[in-house]
């Protein structure tokens, strides 16, 4: 039987192998933070690992002279597609070695609920379990080398994979609250709570989403939900805002 500490370094060598070195594995467990509908045992009973790994956002992008929100979309937009993609292929490596396994997507499909978004699983919270960073103030997840400025994929898997070790600082500081001030939708308490539906207002634009809310046939044929994981993915929707990511110390 192959052993799981052979199973994670195939995992670990299938990943560099698509230029992804930043990984870790979390157990699959119910989280606190997260409610019981979203966890991976919610969609497979039998999950008992994550996978989660991440690529860094080149810090050129965030402080260009000119052009940053463009770039960034573009990045983010081919980022997204590229990770999905390897979740998809990672899921399959998986079960070619006995482990059923499904695929985290980074970005949609989304669940809205009470006006909060949701990813199926949110894949940040088993991200800082598996060690690849600590959440921030602003929600995001801060990595040692490269503050919050990473877009993560994942996979849950049947197999029963070592855990990696937490990071138990905090590396956003204590006394700075940059995100929170400098957030022009307002979206960010002290506490550290995130307005993500107020975020997405005025952070995604997407004219054929706005068309179509506005527009009383579409609200009575499709739900909100349907709307934006239909209209709103991929490069049909754009970013208007990475304040939060610009203004973070973490990321210079």
């Amino acid at each position: 039987m192959i052993r799981a500490s052979d199973i994670t370094n195939e995992i670990r060598d299938f990943l560099v192998g698509q230029t992804i070195s930043i990984m870790g594995v979390a157990e699959a467990r119910q989280l606190p933070e997260v409610p019981e509908e979203f966890s991976p045992q919610f969609i497979m009973p039998d999950a008992r690992s994550v996978i989660c790994y991440g690529v860094p956002i080149p810090r050129g992008i965030l402080y260009a002279e000119h052009y940053d929100l463009s770039l960034y979309w573009r990045y983010c937009t081919m980022l997204y597609k590229s990770l999905d993609m390897v979740s998809n292929s990672l899921s399959l490596f998986l079960e070619e070695r006995g482990h059923i396994a499904s695929p985290l997507y980074g970005c949609y499909p989304m669940k809205i609920v009470k006006r909060e978004y949701w990813g199926l699983v949110p894949l940040v919270y088993w991200a800082q379990a598996a060690g690849l960073g600590r959440l921030t103030k602003c929600g995001l997840l801060a990595h040692p080398e490269y503050g919050t400025r990473m877009i993560i994929g994942g996979v849950f898997t049947a197999a029963a994979l070592p855990p990696t070790e937490t990071i138990e600082r905090d590396f956003c500081p204590e006394d700075c609250f940059a995100c929170i001030d400098q957030c022009p939708a307002h979206a960010i308490d002290r506490s550290g709570k995130v307005d993500h539906e107020r975020c997405m207002r005025h952070a995604n634009a997407s004219p054929p989403l706005a068309f179509m809310v506005r527009d009383k046939t579409f609200r009575e044929q499709f739900s909100i939900e349907t709307l934006v994981n239909t209209i709103a993915v991929d490069e049909h929707a754009t970013y208007s805002c990475i304040e939060c990511l610009k203004v973070c110390p973490l990321n210079r």
